[in-house]
């Protein structure tokens, strides 16, 4: 850096001299402490691949041309990094804490950094430069090597029954999904989700955990029209997740009950014509329209 303010002694230009290389040092210090908190927040894993596929349905499928983990492992901040010349494709294969299957993504050419659907998942390896089209012992080796797996040090995601339906426990409201359904809930507790009865309303598919808050208001309208929602508060009991309040649509503010643990919500968007279907881009975005105090 070039000082422009002229030299006084060399008492000052040591001074200077010193403080320069403090702060210098405290820059240091803080990047270092960035890096080493990220290094701590995570751990990478060695997944054990085994020759063969998952279907559609997150079961085994004989398949001579791909790797596949047989065994789930615990994916709570999932991230994958691939190798620079690598010659793969992934995909990932999400599961309850029951192995039961839950979703799967797109096949996937680059890093995964995002956020995970499941408490559990697999990965498929598919070779993009494979002659045969069938994996040698040497590749059932080296393809893996490629990839670079790492989740949390500590697992925090769970999930939560509510009568006969189970779901995913969230603490950020930005890792709902929503979808385009209705919710009801049953008097044993059971939530439904319908996605035949319209495609005009949207539902997080997941408990948001909201213990630490009193509220929620709706401060979004997606860029036209405007937007409401509903509230399924649920208090966590020792078997399973207990409906104690409905809260009919509204565009106002919503205080939570005190024993109020997971919240489920509903959107409706209305425009000039009445209640208007949401779009993709909107769906993703809903998760930013609304705020915990």
């Amino acid at each position: 850096m070039k000082l422009k303010l002229k030299t006084k002694g060399i008492i000052k230009k040591v001074a200077l001299a010193l403080a320069g290389v403090a702060a210098l040092t405290a820059v240091g210090f803080g990047v270092k402490a960035i890096v080493d908190y990220t290094k701590e927040d995570l751990k990478k894993i060695t997944p054990t691949f085994e020759v063969g596929n998952l279907g559609a349905d997150g079961k085994y499928v004989n398949d001579e041309s791909t790797l596949y983990t047989k065994e789930s492992f615990a994916c709570d901040g999932l991230k994958i990094k691939l190798a620079f010349d690598n010659e793969i494709n992934y995909q990932i294969f999400y599961y309850d804490d029951m192995d039961n299957f839950v979703s799967s993504s797109s096949i996937m050419s680059s890093a995964f950094e995002d956020t995970v659907l499941a408490t559990n998942a697999r990965l498929v390896i598919v070779p993009t430069n494979d002659e045969d089209n069938k994996i040698s012992f040497t590749e059932r080796y080296t393809y893996p090597k490629q990839m670079t797996v790492k989740v949390a040090k500590e697992q925090k995601l769970k999930y939560a029954n509510a009568g006969n339906t189970k779901l995913l426990v969230v603490y950020d409201q930005y890792d709902l999904e929503f979808t385009r359904c209705s919710i009801s809930v049953a008097s044993d507790n059971t939530v439904n989700f319908n996605t035949s009865t319209t495609n005009r309303a949207s539902t997080s598919m997941q408990f948001l955990d909201v213990s630490k808050y009193k509220s929620i208001s709706v401060v979004g309208n997606l860029g036209s029209g405007s937007l409401t929602f509903g509230i399924f508060e649920f208090k966590n009991t020792d078997t399973g997740a207990k409906l104690i309040k409905r809260n009919v649509e509204t565009q106002t503010n919503v205080t939570f009950e005190k024993d109020t643990d997971f919240i489920l919500i509903t959107f409706k968007h209305y425009d000039g014509n009445g209640d208007a279907e949401f779009t993709d881009t909107q769906l993703l975005t809903l998760s930013q329209c609304f705020i915990l105090k």
